[in-house]
């Protein structure tokens, strides 16, 4: 459900069009809509949760596997998906097309890490 949910999330946000500036009097200038484009990062693992705060109470998740899903996003590319091997290996057998590459990045305070990346939107792109 986490990988559908990431494809779904990416070809969404590549429905986002910015709006095209105004001129002063009110009429369209320039090109403008250019589409968003997010990155999305997978990992998997124990994480804690709960509510922190007083004054303004927040629901918070946190841990390693947090962190690492953080570094997959930061690494990776717009409108693709980076995953950890560790969830790769639970996904490989659904028969998915669209992975692209094999890559082993440095994770702050993890050291290098196995990953793989997904492009959901696949030739489209």
């Amino acid at each position: 459900r986490a990988l559908a949910m990431a494809k779904d999330m990416v070809r969404a946000a590549r429905r986002v069009r910015a709006p095209r500036p105004v001129s002063p009097d009110g009429r369209p200038d320039g090109p403008g809509g250019e589409t968003l484009e997010i990155r999305v990062g997978i990992h998997i693992g124990d994480i804690t949760c709960g509510v922190l705060g007083q004054r303004m109470p927040k629901f918070t998740f946190y841990g390693n596997a947090v962190n690492m899903a953080a570094r997959m996003e930061q690494t990776s590319l717009p409108s693709k998906v980076r995953v950890t091997k560790d969830f790769y290996d639970l996904v490989a057998d659904a028969d998915e097309v669209g992975w692209e590459e094999t890559k082993t990045v440095s994770v702050k305070n993890m050291g290098n890490v196995e990953t793989y990346m997904l492009n959901p939107l696949g030739k489209e792109e």
